[in-house]
């Protein structure tokens, strides 16, 4: 491209050389006294114009090329309009690299109604090498975005090593050669220089020169905003764009230096009247300047000065004056508007009025004995623009009054009712209280009015009331200034806690929240109370007729604890109890050990655990039901109940081993309150021998009963089972005379002799027989004998086995040898 634009310039030189040679006449308008000069990094070149062009009507253009090491690179046409053809001219021109690094020429020709003249040619010469390394451009600033050229100029006799860029990382950059002793080095630079600035750096063998460069924006400030504190002077802020290190931006408001002043804000002296105008801002660095302009009628922008010289007066219990004064006079003419903002010591209250040159309000509404702060802000009202700073705050103290009315309930407590009342708050209370005054009466004898004092602190009374009688008690406060307006509350059997059905409540939140339906008797409300299990002390909270649920948060609160809560229906008369409920407001484990005085006890292979009443102040969390673990060497047995009232359970069909029994509570935080005890089972030896003496006992009382019987009722008995058989006497040959006592009757009876019979024997073929012999009857002739009284011994007879046969005697049924 530099070769082309050579070419190309030598061409128009030649061309020009020859139009003006073929035109005679044409007028002497090239550049005289042409001069090269280095400003500011820019190359300038002036020239002058002969006389004789001073005469020409039409614009007169000249023409410049410009070479780098009589290299072409930039060509650019300068145009000259008829009225300026007579005096001297200029033209600039940035170059790419600095003009120290490296010899600039500039070559000019004029040209009019299409006639050129020839070339003029000056020349700006680069530095010559020195004894040390040159680096240009030094301690420069740039613009973020631009690309730079830096050059290195090495001494002569030197070898070029490196150039490079410091403290500005990974910037594009690359190097060249511009001549035999200098190189270039072009970067990009891509983000600002912040806190320091980038070092250039060049090397040539064992020497090394540098410079600084800074990389940073022109201005960029944006909204200015314009406005008057006294209608004597302007005011203006405007957002602050990024500064170039070392080298800040500076301003000018209305063509007056602002310097000195805070950054973004800067103040002149001007008479502001009405009516819109331009103010105007610059802001200058050395990479470009801005201008920014507000239009604005700064009367309609008037940023007042705070209240001064506050002042307190008329002091009482509930009202104060408070004043103050303006510095500015034309604030008494404008129409203002103030806030009042005022302090009790926890929350700021703020209190708003208008007038024309507003400087005292009146507070009303205040607390007695208190100590209140109060401060002032004010702005205009029919243009409001912006409040004022706040003036400087002011303290003062209330004097004192009577109490407020007291917030009285009552808590039934042993068979008591506890009259008791909130202790006043310090802003309640307008001065030390000294004492309470607590009457009751029945009001079925209104004329008997019972009186009692209470000293403070102590905020409740127990008054012994019937239950069946209505009363009324009032509660008044008394502090140094008097006593309150009295707070009654009527109490009837209404009143008490009756057998009501508790229904159980999860806490949420650290509190808790309950709801209940409408009730048409709630003249005046309802009263919502909580008190703990363990505990007398008793809370409450009245809630509006409108509303039928509260949610419920005390300091007093404590996780673990059960607490008792109640909704009452406010009446004209005394308050009726709606509903009850018992809950935690958070849930805790019970703790280990709970289960008092464990005991056991066996029956045959059955144990029974039992334990004490667990009271409720000793429940941490709702009991569902309790689970016995019977453990032993190898097993576990588990047993369970959801009877939140037991306190036994029983392991049935153990074996006779040592176990260990261990009881816990069924909760929502699972199983809690482990309590143990061991025990070893064995086989009940007294329980045996008493079954054993009760079987003996049992027996002999039945043997003895059968026997009475028996004895009573033994003839009969005999008679039925055993009757008396008699014995037949046997003669001749049938009896063995040896060894036998004679039978010697004492008198005779004639007894009917029963026949024998003999038995036969049935044989194998079905025939009967006797003694093997086979026989065709069985009758046998009849005896008729006498039978004697008196019966043989059986002693005196001698046994002889006889072959005798057996027959059926008598009525008997059994067999006797015949």
């Amino acid at each position: 491209m530099t070769r082309l634009l050579t070419v190309m310039v030598l061409f128009s030189q030649v061309f020009a050389t020859r139009v003006t040679a073929d035109k005679p006449g044409a007028p002497q308008c090239e550049p005289q006294n042409m001069l090269l000069s280095n400003v500011s990094r820019e190359l300038l070149v002036t020239w002058e114009v002969h006389a004789s062009c001073a005469s020409l009507r039409d614009q007169l253009i000249y023409e410049l090329v410009v070479l780098v090491e009589d290299k072409p690179v930039h060509q650019e046409e300068f145009a000259v309009m008829a009225d300026h053809i007579g005096s001297s001219h200029s033209w600039s021109w940035m170059s790419f690299l600095p003009l120290e690094c490296a010899s600039h020429s500039v070559q000019i020709r004029s040209r009019y109604t299409n006639q050129t003249g020839p070339w003029t040619t000056g020349t700006l010469p680069g530095l010559e090498p020195s004894a040390e390394i040159q680096v240009y451009p030094q301690d420069h600033v740039f613009e973020v975005g631009s690309r730079a050229t830096f050059c290195c100029i090495v001494p002569l006799g030197k070898t070029f090593s490196t150039m490079f860029l410091s403290n500005y990382r990974d910037a594009p950059s690359n190097m060249s050669m511009v001549n035999n002793h200098t190189y270039a080095l072009t970067v990009d630079l891509l983000w600002p220089t912040l806190v320091s600035d980038a070092d250039v750096k060049c090397k040539a063998q064992m020497d090394e020169g540098g410079s600084c460069a800074i990389v940073g924006y022109p201005p960029s400030d944006t909204d200015l905003q314009c406005e008057t504190r006294d209608f004597q002077s302007v005011q203006c802020f405007w957002t602050v764009g990024p500064q170039i290190f070392s080298d800040p931006t500076t301003y000018w408001l209305l063509e007056k230096s602002c310097n000195g002043q805070p950054k973004g804000k800067c103040s002149q002296k001007v008479k502001v009247n009405n009516g819109e105008r331009n103010w105007t801002l610059i802001a200058r660095n050395v990479l470009g300047s801005i201008e920014l302009v507000d239009e604005a009628d700064l009367t309609k922008r008037v940023y007042m000065y705070a209240p001064a010289h506050m002042t307190v007066s008329a002091v009482s219990a509930r009202n104060v004056t408070i004043a103050w004064t303006w510095t500015v006079q034309q604030y008494n003419l404008l129409n203002l508007t103030c806030q009042i903002n005022l302090y009790d010591g926890t929350t700021n209250i703020q209190i708003e009025m208008c007038d024309i040159g507003l400087q005292s309000v009146v507070l009303n509404g205040l607390i007695p004995n208190w100590s209140y702060s109060a401060k002032v802000q004010c702005a205009t009202e029919t243009d409001f623009w912006k409040w004022s700073e706040w003036s400087k705050s002011i303290s003062f103290h209330t004097k004192g009054d009577i109490p407020d009315a007291l917030d009285v309930w009552m808590h039934n407590v042993n068979h008591q009712t506890l009259i008791i009342w909130k202790l006043l708050e310090d802003h309640q209370s307008h001065g030390h209280i000294i004492d309470y005054e607590v009457t009751w009466t029945d009001l079925a004898k209104a004329e008997q009015e019972n009186k009692i004092c209470v000293v403070h602190p102590t905020h409740s009374i127990a008054l012994n009331l019937s239950t069946f009688q209505k009363y009324i008690v009032k509660v008044t406060a008394r502090n140094t200034y008097g006593s309150s307006d009295p707070s009654q509350i009527f109490i009837s059997s209404q009143s008490q806690d009756p057998e009501m059905i508790t229904s159980r409540i999860n806490g949420t939140g650290g509190g808790f929240s309950l709801s209940w339906a409408a009730n048409v008797t709630a003249s005046c409300g309802y009263i919502v109370d909580w008190y703990p299990v363990s505990g007398n002390s008793s809370e409450w909270l009245k809630v509006p007729p409108s509303n039928t649920s509260a949610t419920i948060y005390s300091k007093n609160f404590k996780d673990g604890v059960r607490y008792i809560l109640s909704v009452y229906i406010c009446t004209e008369e005394a308050p009726v109890l709606l509903e009850k409920r018992e809950g935690y407001v958070k849930e805790q484990r019970i703790p280990d050990n709970m289960f008092n005085n464990l005991r056991w006890q066996q029956h045959a292979s059955d144990v029974t655990i039992s334990w004490d009443q667990i009271s409720l102040k000793e429940q941490s969390a709702h009991i569902y039901g309790y689970v016995l673990y019977c453990i032993d060497e190898s097993t576990v047995l588990r047993v369970t109940t959801d009877d939140p009232e037991a306190t036994s359970l029983t392991a049935a069909k153990l074996k006779m081993y040592s176990y260990t029994f261990t009881v816990h509570a069924l909760t929502s935080e699972g199983e809690c309150g482990l309590t143990t005890i061991n025990a070893n089972l064995s086989i009940q030896t007294d329980d045996l021998v008493s079954a054993i003496i009760i079987s003996l006992v049992t027996a002999f009382t039945l043997v003895l009963l059968i026997t009475v019987v028996c004895y009573r009722s033994w003839a009969c008995i005999k008679q039925k089972i055993y009757p008396p058989i008699p014995e037949p006497v046997l003669t001749g040959k049938w009896l063995s005379p040896k060894g036998v006592v004679p039978y010697c009757p004492k008198e005779e009876l004639p007894v009917a002799v029963p026949k024998l019979h003999s038995l036969p024997r049935m044989s194998n073929d079905g025939y009967i027989c006797q003694r093997d012999q086979l026989i065709t009857s069985t009758k046998i002739p009849e005896l008729d004998l006498p039978l004697k009284k008196n019966i043989l011994q059986t002693s005196s007879l001698t046994s002889t086995r006889l072959n005798i046969p057996s027959v059926w005697v008598g009525n008997s049924g059994e067999y006797y040898p015949v």
